[in-house]
Order: C-alpha cells, then sequence, then structure tokens
C-alpha cells in the first residue's frame, strides 16, 4: 500500500471519526448519562442516534480502510466489534427494563469510546510517521504538475470475470488521453502506475484441473529452458574474456547463445504438441488444427517468463482416483515449479540492465493477432 493511499485512508477516519464530531458525541453521551438514568426518552435517543452513525460507518468503506491501516497491529479497528448490532439489539429490546437500558448502554458506549480513542493514537503514531514522505511526495507531484489517482474495480461482473477486467483496463487506457484532449491542449503522456498494491496483481482463477495441470508442465519446461540460459549466461563470462577477442570464438557463442534462448519457445512448443497428441487419444473431438493455436500459447508463456513474471498452482480438487502416488507427483509438480520460477526470477535481477532489455524487446514482447 503506498503513502498517498495510506494517508487518504487517515484523512477519511478523521474526517468521518473527528471532524464530523462522532468522537465527541460519544464522549458528551458518556458525560450526560449519569444526569438521565432515570429518563428512558434521552436514553432511547441517545441511543438510536450513536445507532444511525454506526449504522453508516459499518455500511461504508471506513471498515476495510483501518483494516488495511492495522494489518497486523496489536491496536485493532473498532469495526472489528459489532458496536452496531450490540446498539441495534439493545433498542429493539421492547422488554428491557430502564436500569438494564441504562447500564448496557452505560457499557457499549464506555467500550466504543475507549476503541475510538485507541484508534486515534494508532493512526496519530502512523500520520506522524508517514509526514516526512508525504511533503516529499506532494513536491515530486507538484514539480511533474502530475495527480494521483485510484481506480478502484469492487463491481463483482468486472473483478471476477478476465474478459470483462481486461475490457475494463483497456477502456480507461483508451478514454483518459482521449479526456485528457478536452481538457488540456498538451500530448497525454503515457498512463503510469504508481502501484500495484503488495507488489503485483494475482489473478486467482478457476481452471479444468487437466488444463491446469498441463498449462504449469509448459510453464515449468520454459523456466528450465530460461534458467539453462541464465545459467550459460553466468558460466560463459569469464570464459569470454579468456578469448581476447577471438572473433570466431565469440561469433560461435553469440550463436549458442541465441540457440538457448530460441529453445525456450522451441521447447513449450513441442512440449504443447505432446501433450495434445496425448490428449487427442483420450478425446477424439479435441479440434486437431493446432498449429496457430500452439504459436499463440507459446508466445504468451514466453512473454511472461521473460519478464519475470510467475505462476502458482495454488490447489487442486481431491480426487478419488488418484493414488498415493499420483498425489504426490503432483505435490511435487507445484514445488518444482514454485522452485524453478524462483531461481530464474532471482536470475533475471543480475543481469546487466542493457541484455534485460535486449531480452525484453526480442522475447517479452506479445505478437499482436
Amino acid at each position: 500500500m503506498n503513502i498517498e493511499t495510506i494517508y487518504d485512508y487517515i484523512k477519511t477516519f478523521n474526517n468521518e471519526i473527528i471532524d464530523l464530531g462522532f468522537k465527541r458525541d460519544v464522549q458528551d453521551y458518556l458525560n450526560s448519562l449519569p444526569n438521565n438514568q432515570n429518563n428512558i426518552v434521552t436514553l432511547r435517543d441517545i441511543a438510536s442516534k450513536v445507532s444511525s452513525k454506526l449504522n453508516s460507518i459499518y455500511e461504508g468503506d471506513l471498515p476495510n480502510m483501518l483494516n488495511s491501516l492495522f494489518p497486523k497491529s496489536t491496536v485493532r479497528p473498532f469495526t472489528e466489534t459489532n458496536f452496531d448490532e450490540k446498539i441495534a439489539n439493545l433498542i429493539t429490546d421492547s422488554e428491557i427494563e430502564l436500569n438494564q437500558f441504562y447500564s448496557q448502554l452505560n457499557q457499549i458506549l464506555n467500550q466504543l469510546n475507549q476503541k475510538l480513542q485507541e484508534n486515534i493514537n494508532e493512526i496519530d503514531n502512523i500520520e506522524e510517521f508517514i509526514d516526512p514522505y508525504i511533503k516529499i511526495s506532494n513536491s515530486d507531484l507538484s514539480q511533474e504538475k502530475e495527480a494521483i489517482l485510484s481506480i478502484i474495480f469492487i463491481d463483482q461482473k468486472t473483478i471476477t470475470n478476465l474478459n470483462e477486467f481486461v475490457k475494463n483496463i483497456s477502456a480507461w487506457n483508451r478514454t483518459i488521453p482521449i479526456y485528457h484532449q478536452i481538457i488540456n491542449s498538451s500530448s497525454p503522456k503515457d498512463i503510469k502506475i504508481v502501484e500495484v498494491q503488495n507488489g503485483s496483481v494475482d489473478f486467482v482463477i478457476n481452471l479444468n484441473v487437466d488444463v491446469a495441470i498441463n498449462l504449469i508442465e509448459l510453464f515449468t519446461v520454459g523456466f528450465k529452458c530460461y534458467a539453462a540460459y541464465l545459467s550459460y549466461k553466468k558460466i560463459i563470462a569469464p570464459i569470454t574474456e579468456a578469448y581476447f577477442g577471438n572473433q570466431k570464438l565469440l561469433k560461435s557463442e553469440k550463436a549458442r547463445e541465441e540457440e538457448l534462448l530460441n529453445n525456450i519457445s522451441i521447447a513449450i512448443s513441442s512440449k504443447a504438441e505432446e501433450q495434445h497428441k496425448i490428449a487427442i487419444k483420450k478425446d477424439k473431438n479435441i479440434d486437431k488444427n493446432i498449429d496457430k493455436k500452439v504459436e499463440q500459447i507459446t508466445n504468451l508463456i514466453t512473454s511472461h517468463i521473460i519478464k519475470g513474471n510467475d505462476i502458482k498452482l495454488l490447489a487442486l480438487p481431491k480426487s478419488d482416483e488418484d493414488n498415493e502416488e499420483e498425489k504426490e507427483k503432483k505435490e511435487e509438480r507445484k514445488i518444482e515449479l514454485a522452485n524453478i520460477s524462483r531461481d530464474v526470477r532471482s536470475s533475471i535481477k543480475k543481469l546487466p540492465p542493457s541484455e534485460l532489455q535486449k531480452l525484453l524487446r526480442e522475447y517479452g514482447e506479445l505478437k499482436e493477432e
């Protein structure tokens, strides 16, 4: 979570809890309770006002924001306690005695007031810590004349359907420059992503189990081939220094390097074709015209790997048909993929920037269909 997001959450909390007077009101109600402990009308009025505000808070964005601000803190969001339900139940209890009503309302408000103060103190600490970074960020934004927008997708259809999500992202990418043109005469810059929460976007999808297992097999092949290339680069560097400019030797090494890179796509394509032959023996209805499909799949996997991306098999369904040996094999596939992808991404970081850029230009681009 970036600094600007944290600061926005803090501002939202301060506005709803402090600026709009909720914390002050809760404290005032507590102070007035002893003088009204025999006045059921006033007590119910206080309970109703607090309930109304709590309902507004609990149904809004603040609970999620507080969870993000206090992910592992010993201080927990006041919204984790069901104060809204407690006070609603108190109000709707038609048989409760006056002294019990007063006692329960007093207890709820005291607990709420304590939790609010704990949250306020913790947020003050966070704000004090990030304040210097906010000032730096604001200075940078002012110099660049840029703002930071958070485009948040909550609609279930958008965030649970890959086609819909891509469509929406593409629409934003097309539309923002167009809108820029009706507001500002300068040429729009390329849209920059300031940050993706948690450092990556993880698309967790459901996929046919056979397709999933075969897909990770393709990725494992691709990662292994890329690992071979990266290992070669590491080993050959001190050797080529001893060639002392011998063009014949340098040319042969360059050819070997190119073939090791080309082998990533070749190996993935070969494995995909092999998988197809095995699958078609079990399912005769599978499309036999696969050349273009294999090319597209190979391009996607190669691009994903070269860019330093990752893929994980998180879980498999339980199958009565699987014996212990089969289950172990599937688990081994998950571990093998995780290990080889981790090693590849670690090796990529050690490549000189110029070489990495060359790789991305030549092998990392998705081909337009």
